[in-house]
């Protein structure tokens, strides 16, 4: 069993050197990597798979997936980067599996314009209640606008880093994004995407304890010379 690590003094400790102690044996360290991008990763997961179900399913396979790989990360691109890139490609794999892939390099030419609708009672509603109904609102975004949108206005990736991770022009990134806010500001106009889709407290816990029962049996990752 690992040793409880909210009785060891680390949260000081920079990605880099978590990485360097964990490949030189601290295996439970790894729990600080989970906690501070368990949002991301979830974030990234509803981005893709428009589930949170789906998108911890996909998390607890992309930690371990990042465990593995720990030793051939160079430090080339930012953790969290290299982090979210092993998140995607978990999602796209889960997406064809079920037979729901959807291709996100579709022209968007002949996209239907979204209908108008009439505020809701929602609109009026602040914070908790609020927040929800935008977590809806995005999840029942089409694919290919739901995750430019979670990527650019959640997560703050750039427009290059977005083109990036999915693949697109920075130009077709541009585009989507503008078509995902067309379909959302009637409903939800002025409140902050960053406050949404939050992956905190006993769900963070939960996903950490899932992940390292999973690791415990597991061998230190090898180390790429």
């Amino acid at each position: 069993m690992l040793p409880p690590l909210a009785l060891m003094p680390y949260n000081p400790l920079t990605d880099a050197e978590i990485i360097s102690r964990v490949l030189a044996g601290e295996k439970q360290l790894f729990e600080l990597l989970m906690r501070r991008y368990n949002q991301r990763m979830f974030r990234t997961g509803v981005a893709l798979l428009g589930h949170p179900a789906a998108a911890e399913e996909a998390m607890q396979n992309a930690w371990v997936k990042a465990y593995v790989q720990l030793g051939g990360f160079a430090g080339r691109a930012r953790f969290p980067t290299w982090l979210t890139r092993i998140m995607l490609n978990e999602c796209l794999m889960d997406r064809r599996r079920q037979q729901r892939f959807v291709d996100l390099n579709t022209p968007d030419d002949d996209e239907p314009e979204p209908a108008a609708t009439a505020p809701t009672p929602l609109q009026t509603v602040l914070n908790d209640e609020l927040r929800e109904a935008l977590e809806a609102a995005v999840q029942a975004l089409p694919d290919k606008y739901r995750s430019v949108f979670v990527l650019r206005e959640v997560e703050g990736l750039s427009v290059a880093d977005t083109a990036g991770a999915l693949q697109l022009s920075e130009a077709n990134v541009k585009v989507r994004l503008l078509r995902a806010r067309e379909q959302l500001r009637t409903k939800l106009a002025g409140f902050a995407p960053q406050h949404t889709f939050a992956y905190l407290g006993a769900r963070c816990t939960r996903m950490v304890r899932r992940v390292l029962a999973r690791l415990i049996a597991m061998p230190l990752p090898l180390v790429c010379n």
